[in-house]
């Protein structure tokens, strides 16, 4: 395998960063943000999320490079941190997002104004809720937060076939619940 000139470059700023050279990292800052910013990107498909998980990325990166002990993994190394700065701010937006529709449920059900049309958002909310938790994760990584197969798989930890086969079972079960319901 060739090494790159960006690569070895990179290498010897990492070795003057953990010789406690301040610049070096300014440096190796200006070199990988385009490449992290791209990868934060596809795994948030959103930018304003996009920033913030390349700002959590450059401050777990610039903590842990001094203990980085092989420079040339630091693509991959710093690849994975974006990947799990990522997941996280998925995670964490999930987790919002399930808070706001337990007070919206507890909103509802304390109202004397139901709408009717509430009663199907109700059945599949109670249907989504009997899930295997592994599956309602899917579910509504998928179709509350919006997340491609391939983003759903980087979140989870999972391969990419493994969650196409939970959303396709959580369908599946779904479409039985809701049938047998109505």
């Amino acid at each position: 395998m060739t090494r790159q000139p960006s690569d070895i470059l990179s290498e010897l700023l990492i070795l003057n960063i953990q010789c406690g050279d301040d610049q070096a990292l300014s440096e190796l800052i200006e070199i990988w943000t385009p490449k992290l910013r791209s990868r934060a990107y596809r795994l948030t498909q959103d930018s304003d999320a996009c920033h913030e998980v390349l700002q959590e990325s450059w401050i777990g990166i610039a903590r842990g490079l001094r203990s980085l002990r092989d420079p040339s993994m630091f693509g991959p190394w710093a690849f994975r941190i974006v990947h799990n700065k990522a997941a996280n701010y998925i995670n964490d937006r999930i987790q919002n997002r399930r808070n706001h529709l337990a007070a919206c449920d507890a909103r509802s059900q304390s109202s004397q104004n139901q709408i009717p049309d509430d009663a199907m958002g109700c059945s599949v909310r109670e249907a989504i809720s009997t899930l295997d938790p592994k599956l309602r994760e899917v579910v509504y990584l998928f179709y509350m937060d919006n997340c491609t197969i391939e983003q759903l798989s980087a979140v989870l930890g999972i391969p990419t076939g493994t969650a196409k086969t939970r959303l396709k079972r959580a369908r599946s079960q779904l479409k039985d619940l809701l049938t047998h319901h109505s």
